[in-house]
């Protein structure tokens, strides 16, 4: 009886010190929402002629709170040729390199990116550069967070198989500008 008594004390002193210990906390990165504004691009029908389109869209992007962090996100752009619309569904990945934390509110921000993408049933892959700058609204977040303003630029064409009512096309290389919004990282309990 008094080896049970001692045994069951031993497992609630363990039990009350287990339910006192604290989680292990790990911080996410923030994420950025933002639009993709419609500048002009050409889009080339195989089939002959080339028309200016002006792509629009929104996507949702990962950004570390590290000088150079692994960034990744998913856009849709809406593309308007030939009096019909098709879209372009892309996963970005890449690397990106942000200006260190200051007293200043302005942070310039470069990134490389790799664009997977699909539009009705063509995959493309594109490389992507970014350039442009951040500006925090709050100089205490542990994370980035405020407006974002950048170009962009896609390197190489997009082979598309339907455009629209013409068919096949070819989206050429094109500067790209989008503006959005940084949100602070949130806390997540870290797997021990």
């Amino acid at each position: 009886m008094k080896k049970t008594l001692l045994i069951l004390a031993v497992l609630l002193a363990g039990a009350g010190r287990a339910s006192a210990a604290k989680p292990v906390w790990s911080w996410v990165s923030a994420n950025e929402y933002y639009m993709i504004l419609p500048l002009a691009q050409d889009l080339k029908f195989a089939a002959g002629g080339t028309e200016t389109v002006k792509p629009w869209g929104f996507g949702l992007r990962a950004v570390g709170n590290e000088t150079v962090s692994k960034t990744g996100g998913i856009q849709l752009q809406s593309v308007k040729a030939d009096g019909d619309s098709f879209y372009l569904l892309e996963l970005l990945l890449g690397m990106e390199y942000m200006t260190p934390r200051t007293q200043r509110p302005m942070r310039f921000r470069f990134g490389a990116l790799g664009d997977l993408g699909l539009s009705d049933t063509t995959f493309f892959v594109a490389p992507v550069l970014t350039a442009g700058f951040l500006y925090t609204t709050d100089m205490a977040a542990e994370t980035p967070k405020g407006v974002t303003f950048d170009l962009f630029y896609r390197l190489t064409d997009i082979d598309l198989d339907n455009a629209g009512r013409s068919g096949a096309a070819t989206l050429k290389p094109a500067v790209g500008f989008k503006v959005g919004y940084v949100f602070e990282g949130f806390w997540t309990v870290k797997e021990k």
